[in-house]
């Protein structure tokens, strides 16, 4: 018998099942991709995946809503562990247009396998084969629910799907459903909450001549959830009609209206949920056109009206929107349509990345730009071969986007810039980048930098730059050479040569040295320049030595 103590322990404690759950999902997904079907590992993590959903379970659904960042409860509580793993389930789910999620209690394991199959297809595919909506009915999943979160219409579709499996005579039913291929003749189509067939105009508000105007409005005062929803579909029903009849700016304020309710953080869950459902379901490919090509007609107060919606409709408007891209004219438009893709973030990544293979320069780089925008993981490789395109401005903006993202690939790049056949410009970039990531790597090769031949110093303003980038990065293992520069005295102009070294004593007063104190402290009193700078250098080291004492 479970103790009063017990149960409030396991209440406390479901954040971080539910979240170590979706982490062994994440896992598990992770396997089936990696490894072939029958392989042990993939079962096991398979396995391990489904006993700690269940664990997570209970005897009640877990109701999720599925963000770039993260899950939620339905409730809207932040009460999902936060961990890596759920993170980065919760992305391959938002991209596959996932928006509530919902694992019922009597969850069987041939439908996780089933569902985690699914999150294996290239995420492009999915809206053409209908959504995961339609591909989970086809195969038969009912166990697992996307974008629904009213219970009860989970229930009746539950029991929906088994009958027609049922009736249609299928030779497994829905807890044994084949994982890979195309659905047998058994297959049943979407059972989505907006699907044919269900209540027209008339059954949801007793007008046969409800305009969309009149369905929007209706909706927006609504209270009930069940009557919410019929409203709902008679208003994407309404849609398709203007879409037909080529009225894309009549439907543009409905649009927006309907992204308002969605957005509501006043309503509850499942009428958000069924409000983005129907804002999906009724903006068709030629509504997108429509509202792809006046953002690049509009551009400015437009394009930031147009913005709510192209996000809210993620990969579907990146693919147009990146084609428009590919061939528009003139600064406005391709700042505008380039703005609009990097708001959709992760979503717009692989169309972007396409852009980088184009044969005009600026189109080239205005998708690196994106993508630097973006911090686009992954796509290193493409933005490093763009570092030997002939176009200057492709170069710059490669490097940019690099430092922007960031990490060991980022960096190996930006040190590889720093090399002497690379031209000057882009040379001093990588410098100030590095330095500006603090990249301990980098360290020998600014010094390299610094210490090259170039006797008339052409390159100067690289060496300064790359003397302040080793100043941020504060590196001990640059003293020896630094020390060494201050004595030099093998550069044709007197002046310039004076000025590196005063900025090598400065640097050596960022790294903050003590054992330097003396050979600073007997260059300073020799005065001069150079004199000065050693002596603001013992200052800067004694400063921080006292306030390390003082710590």
């Amino acid at each position: 018998m479970v103790t009063g103590d017990e149960q409030h322990r396991r209440r406390e404690d479901a954040p971080h099942r539910r979240g170590a759950a979706l982490a062994e999902l994440h896992k598990a997904l992770r396997a089936m991709g990696f490894y072939p079907a029958g392989h042990p590992l993939r079962a096991e993590s398979l396995r391990l995946a489904f006993g700690a959903l269940r664990d997570a379970i209970g005897e009640e659904p877990l109701l999720l809503a599925v963000g770039k960042g993260g899950f939620t409860s339905a409730g809207g509580e932040a009460a999902v562990g936060d961990n890596p793993m759920a993170q980065g389930l919760a992305r391959e789910l938002f991209i596959r247009r996932v928006r509530r999620l919902a694992f019922l209690a009597d969850l069987t394991l041939a439908d996780l396998e089933t569902f985690l199959s699914l999150l294996t297809l290239d995420h492009r595919t999915i809206p053409a084969d209908g959504g995961m909506e339609a591909l989970m009915a086809q195969r038969g999943i009912s166990t697992i629910w996307v974008n629904e979160i009213d219970l009860a219409a989970l229930v009746r579709r539950q029991q929906e799907l088994r009958d027609s499996f049922a009736a249609a005579g299928d030779g497994h039913p829905a807890d044994e459903a084949p994982l890979d291929g195309p659905p047998g003749p058994g297959a049943v189509p979407t059972l989505s909450p907006f699907a044919a067939g269900e209540s027209p105009a008339e059954e949801s508000t007793g007008r046969p001549d409800a305009t969309p105007e009149d369905l929007i409005a209706l909706m927006a005062g609504e209270p009930d959830d069940e009557r919410y929803r019929g409203l709902a579909r008679a208003f994407v029903k309404e849609c398709g009609r203007l879409q037909d009849g080529g009225e894309f700016g009549r439907l543009l304020p409905l649009l927006e209206a309907l992204l308002e309710q969605a957005n509501d953080g006043g309503a509850g869950l499942a009428r958000r949920g069924s409000a983005l459902l129907a804002f999906d379901q009724a903006v068709g490919e030629a509504m997108i056109a429509f509202l792809v090509q006046r953002l690049e007609a509009e551009g400015g107060q437009e394009g930031e009206r147009l913005f709510p919606l192209l996000v809210q409709l993620g990969s579907r408007a990146a693919v147009p929107l990146a084609a428009r891209l590919r061939c528009a004219e003139g600064a406005r438009r391709l700042k505008g349509l380039a703005a609009a893709l990097a708001a959709l973030g992760d979503e717009a990544i692989q169309p972007v990345v396409e852009l980088l293979a184009d044969d005009r320069a600026t189109v080239v780089q205005t998708a690196a730009e994106i993508l630097g925008e973006i911090g686009a993981r992954g796509c290193e490789a493409e933005l490093r071969r763009c570092l030997g395109h002939p176009d200057e401005g492709v170069r710059r903006e490669a490097l940019r986007g690099l430092f922007r993202i960031g990490g060991p690939e980022a960096e190996e790049a930006l040190i590889d810039c720093l090399e002497p056949s690379r031209d000057l410009l882009l040379r001093q970039l990588a410098a100030v980048s590095l330095g500006a990531l603090r990249s301990s790597r980098a360290v020998e090769p600014l010094l390299a930098v610094v210490m090259e031949g170039d006797l008339f110093l052409r390159t100067f303003p690289l060496k300064r730059d790359a003397l302040a980038a080793l100043g941020k990065i504060g590196d001990r293992r640059a003293v020896p050479p630094l020390v060494a520069l201050l004595g030099s005295r093998r550069w044709f102009s007197r002046r310039r040569g004076e000025e590196l070294r005063c900025q090598a004593a400065a640097v050596l007063g960022q790294i903050g040295e003590p054992a330097l104190l003396p050979l600073l402290g007997s260059l300073a009193a020799r005065g001069g320049r150079l004199g000065a700078a050693c002596g603001a250098a013992v200052g800067a080291i004694e400063e921080r030595q006292q306030g390390g004492a003082h710590g």
